[in-house]
């Protein structure tokens, strides 16, 4: 089916306001990306246990993982680009 000249013409204005008004994304800092992060995989059914500089991860039925604080920091630098 072929666009209408009228739908091309939506579209052009939706693509013209988005980028018109791009949206600001706030970047949180560490510690909240990471509690948050917690949160969501709970709600999930993970279960956490916070050691000395390291965090065991539980899936039920599953063998438990650790990971130490700075896999995580690495994994924050890597998604928002900070040094």
């Amino acid at each position: 089916m072929k666009m209408g000249t009228a739908q091309k013409q939506n579209i052009s204005v939706q693509h013209r306001m988005w980028n018109k008004n791009p949206q600001k994304q706030t970047i949180p800092e560490f510690s909240e990306w990471f509690l948050n992060g917690i949160r969501t995989f709970e709600a999930k059914g993970a279960e956490f246990e916070l050691l000395l500089g390291m965090v065991k991860i539980s899936w039920p039925g599953k063998v438990p993982i650790v990971r130490t604080v700075e896999d995580f920091r690495r994994e924050y630098n890597s998604l928002f680009k900070r040094s």
